[in-house]
């Protein structure tokens, strides 16, 4: 299985595991702390898979220090043979079903809330990390600013959601803009979604 996709889906799962040990919405998922980075690299491995099938993964081309996963807006939704052919049943038998749970009632949440904001063609900005101790020194920046350079020169929005409040002063340095801020369903953690129209 591992052929059809991306070389470093492994490196890069592991990278962004290490980038989200933190995150609000990862710790709601996995609150063990011994485990979340082993249970996280289960769910980056299958967003890694599915965004090579379907969008477009932006890492530097020298190193797996960082990773951007982009979506357009029409495949973000997970078919039953995508669950099956990404690894959903490794997922439940490495997080537990109450981990998938929770991680599935967010995501039920998030879209919900995204297509009532915008219900036009845009890429989704799914996953954006840099390794722990790469982080702060432009790398991130480097790898956003030329993908929305293009959907600039094609006219099309970039939508993307957060649960770190230290994120959203950065995608504003990018033009993103809070069309949400509010608890996911249930109050368990603060979320912001950010849109950004193109700039002509």
């Amino acid at each position: 299985m591992a052929a059809m996709f991306h070389s470093d889906t492994d490196t890069l799962a592991g990278m962004l595991s290490r980038a989200f040990y933190q995150d609000p919405l990862f710790k709601y998922f996995f609150p063990n702390d011994t485990k979340r980075e082993r249970q996280s690299y289960i769910t980056f491995q299958f967003m890694l898979r599915h965004t090579h099938l379907k969008g477009e993964i932006v890492h530097p081309e020298d190193s797996t220090d960082g990773a951007a996963l982009w979506v357009p807006s029409d495949t973000m939704r997970h078919t039953t043979l995508d669950l099956l052919r990404l690894g959903v049943i490794p997922g439940l038998l490495g997080q537990g079903i109450p981990a998938v749970l929770r991680q599935l009632r967010a995501l039920d949440g998030m879209f919900a809330m995204h297509h009532t904001i915008i219900d036009t063609p845009h890429y989704y900005l799914s996953v954006f990390g840099v390794e722990p101790a790469r982080q702060g020194k432009g790398l991130g920046s480097a790898l956003l600013r030329p993908t929305l350079e293009r959907f600039d020169q094609e006219g099309m929005p970039a939508y993307l959601d957060t649960h770190n409040a230290e994120n959203v002063s950065l995608y504003r340095r990018f033009g993103f803009e809070i069309v949400h801020h509010g608890y996911l369903p249930g109050g368990a953690v603060m979320h912001w979604a950010m849109l950004r129209l193109p700039r002509k």
